[in-house]
């Protein structure tokens, strides 16, 4: 009951004619590799903080949109991101949007590097053109996180969400508990 109360949270209905505000654009990035697989599980053994992450995707006039491309990639526990800083594809995937708009990833709490805060990137296809955004993480959450094997070995981020150039407190990823990890809902609402 509390599981569907959460993804709810992403369904509820709007007013007719209501328009939904658009989700910030940030950054793509250098990182992005769009030879990747199409997954919901972007894991590949690593270990880490499991991190359940639920998106949904709509246009300006708030209806959800099917069969976009949703990708996603971050860094491992280590700070690495695959096919830059370590071979392979790990933490990295992308999914096709259901009927609901929705694309679900299994993946790891991403760990940091020295020059930004925690955080996910976002990239979304959809009736030709492509949208870029990040989300981030709440501190609490990352003290927790960082506190546990492999993270601990690094410890805290250089750079929290208020001195990184990019963070926007609107992208911020609300987390539950969920075993021994996280899940998290955003909703991305398209430009124009």
């Amino acid at each position: 009951m509390k599981r569907r109360a959460f993804l709810g949270m992403l369904l509820l209905p709007l007013a007719r004619g209501q328009a939904c505000a658009p989700t910030p654009a940030l950054t793509e990035g250098p990182y992005y590799l769009r030879e990747v697989p199409e997954r919901e599980d972007l894991r590949e053994g690593l270990p880490g903080v499991p991190l359940r992450l639920l998106l949904r995707v709509r246009d300006r006039a708030c209806r959800p949109l099917e069969g976009a491309r949703v990708d996603l990639w971050h860094t491992d526990a280590l700070g690495r991101y695959s096919g830059v800083n370590a071979p392979g594809t790990f933490c990295r995937g992308f999914r096709r949007t259901d009927g609901e708009g929705q694309a679900a990833f299994l993946t790891l709490f991403p760990g940091w590097y020295p020059s930004r805060t925690p955080h996910l990137h976002l990239r979304v296809e959809a009736g030709g053109r492509s949208f870029a955004t990040q989300l981030f993480f709440p501190e609490e959450v990352q003290r927790e996180v960082y506190a546990l094997p492999p993270y601990r070995e690094r410890g805290m981020p250089r750079v929290n969400n208020r001195q990184d150039g990019l963070f926007r407190a609107d992208l911020l990823l609300r987390l539950e508990r969920e075993g021994e990890g996280y899940r998290g809902a955003f909703v991305l609402t398209l430009p124009g």
